[in-house]
């Protein structure tokens, strides 16, 4: 899926929506799931003030419900992982299969 056409769907859609169901996101991008192809899938990089003592796979539920209410297959297919940031430190993050995740507090976003 084209890049500027999976930004817009996600910034009118998820995005919003999330608001909506009072989970507000501060920010959201994409970046290459392998950088330079561009070809390939996406990481969605979230930042949200809300999840700071949130359990991640609490978070993540939230995030993996509101992404499959708002979006169809062909964008889903084109999202990699999801990582979750709060106060630009990462809180956690999803497995590629959407399934799973990890938590890495040491990282912080781009």
């Amino acid at each position: 899926m084209d890049r500027e056409k999976l930004e817009i769907e996600l910034k009118n859609g998820f995005k919003m929506r999330c608001s909506e169901k009072g989970y507000p996101l501060i920010e959201i991008c994409l970046e290459e799931a392998y950088p330079g192809d561009v070809s390939t899938s996406y990481i969605l990089n979230i930042e949200a003030d809300w999840i700071k003592n949130m359990d991640c796979s609490i978070a993540l539920d939230i995030l993996i419900d509101v992404l499959w209410e708002t979006t169809d297959v062909i964008l889903r297919e084109s999202i990699f992982s999801i990582n979750v940031f709060n106060e630009n430190i990462l809180h956690c993050q999803s497995i590629d299969d959407l399934g799973g995740y990890s938590k890495n507090r040491n990282l912080e976003m781009s």
